[in-house]
């Protein structure tokens, strides 16, 4: 037979790349995918979105997020050249696939089409010294919204009498997290649409896609945001709630609708494959309550604990939105301070560096403990989380946000005082209740130019 052949160089590869796009790969699958979740299951970087590597928009889109860190440690030219390329790729076949009226009708351009959108979104995101100060829609924010509409488009629950006997894919369920994510944290810093734009009966069937699988599914923690589908969705129904508020205030619905959302919330139980099955997570106590059972000066050592209190915060953190933008209670008002103790005791022991520490950490609720302190011990805990991770460089809102905050608390004191004494306005309907909340939204947005990125 003669002497042994050497293998192809591209043997054993599903798609062909050269030497420098293979580095960009491998430092996607190595070092980037690791960073984004303590949830290795639900890694929807590494479990769904790298599985599409065979469409080269896909992979191109992969290969230049990748290569804009790879960039930041080795600022050659060449490299900033190929990150530039393969960018221009994807967004010309993102192009395409948008132009193609037959996207809409096959399930893969479609799949192709949101995971492109969501990876150039994500790029956005990172890239803060080059955001655009946009006060209506920053790029980011416009790749994921059209990539909800197709979502909308493509919904496979039209085709189901009840929500429970979807059984999306987990490259669907991953696509409604991501860009369900994004968009609906892009609200709580948002101003309220116009009442009489405000289209009611729409809004309130959007993100049902959030939704299909049984309650367990439901309920599972995912890596792609840290929390469950569920409480994904009752975010985005606190502020629907509130711009119903704007819309008809005098209507018993909306207060009556917000009461039952609290009452979700504060009964919610979420679990994950990490720590705890869904029926021990249902019959057992809440995370909060074994939090409070911790030693002080305590730091989450496991991959378990970090995914239970981070969700944990996400839930606390829910509560206290609705509670100051739909019920108008004030930042000083005796639950709304308590709940931030309780968030500012979970934020408190959890690490902000080494393997439990990734893109998964509750950064909406760190700055939503900083922004409505007026507790010292609060703002001490949320500026010790920014500076602790702002040690180390890092590509994320972060930095924005951080510099938002310090921002807000020279003025929010003066411009939006709070009620003395606190509970005074509970008394009141809450139609008649200071609506503060978008008064600091408005400042805010005055302040920085832009929409706030809470991912």
């Amino acid at each position: 037979m003669g002497t042994p052949k050497k293998l192809p160089s591209q043997y054993g590869y599903d798609a062909k790349m050269d030497e420098t796009d293979r580095r960009f790969w491998m430092f996607y699958i190595r070092n980037w995918c690791p960073g984004r979740s303590v949830l290795e299951d639900t890694n929807l970087w590494l479990k769904d979105f790298a599985q599409m590597h065979k469409s080269a928009g896909v992979r191109s889109a992969i290969q230049s997020l990748a290569g804009i860190y790879i960039h930041d440690y080795l600022p050659f030219e060449s490299i900033r050249k190929r990150v530039n390329q393969r960018f221009a790729d994807a967004e010309e076949r993102f192009s395409q696939l948008l132009g193609d009226p037959a996207t809409a009708e096959n399930e893969a351009q479609v799949n192709e089409l949101i995971t492109i959108a969501a990876i150039l979104s994500m790029q956005d995101i990172v890239l803060t010294e080059r955001r655009l100060k946009n006060l209506s829609s920053p790029r980011w924010l416009q790749g994921f919204s059209q990539a909800e509409q197709f979502l909308q488009v493509t919904d496979h629950g039209s085709r189901f009498w009840k929500p429970s006997n979807v059984q999306p894919s987990s490259l669907r369920i991953s696509q409604s997290v991501i860009v369900g994510r994004a968009i609906i944290l892009a609200q709580p810093m948002s101003p309220l649409p116009p009442p009489d734009k405000f289209n009611c009966q729409k809004e309130a069937s959007r993100f049902g896609w959030l939704l299909y699988g049984t309650e367990e599914n439901m309920y599972q923690i995912h890596g792609g945001c840290g929390f469950s589908r569920k409480l994904l969705h009752v975010l985005s129904q606190v502020t629907y709630c509130a711009a119903r508020l704007e819309q008809e205030a005098e209507s018993p619905v909306i207060p009556t609708t917000a009461i039952y959302l609290h009452t979700e919330l504060l009964e919610m139980r979420q679990w994950s494959t990490e720590s705890m099955s869904w029926n021990d997570a249902k019959s057992g106590p809440s995370v909060i309550e074994l939090v409070h059972c911790w030693p002080e000066g305590y730091k989450i050592k496991t991959n378990a604990d970090m995914t239970d209190v981070t969700a944990e915060a996400w839930r606390i953190a829910a509560m206290i939105y609705l509670q100051c933008r739909v019920f108008r209670l004030p930042r000083n008002h005796p639950d709304i301070v308590s709940k931030l103790n309780d968030l500012a005791k979970c934020i408190a022991i959890m690490p902000t560096s080494g393997t439990q520490f990734t893109a998964q950490a509750p950064l909406f609720p760190v700055f939503l403990l900083g922004l409505l302190a007026t507790v010292p011990e609060h703002k001490v805990v949320s500026s010790n989380w920014f500076d602790e991770v702002l040690q180390t460089p890092v590509r994320s809102s972060v930095p924005p946000l951080h510099n938002a905050l310090l921002h807000t608390w020279i003025w929010i004191d003066r411009d939006i005082p709070v009620s003395s004494p606190p509970h005074l306005e509970t008394y009141q309907p809450i139609s008649l209740r200071r609506p503060w909340w978008e008064e600091l939204v408005t400042l805010v947005r005055q302040q920085e130019q832009e929409v706030l990125c809470l991912t």
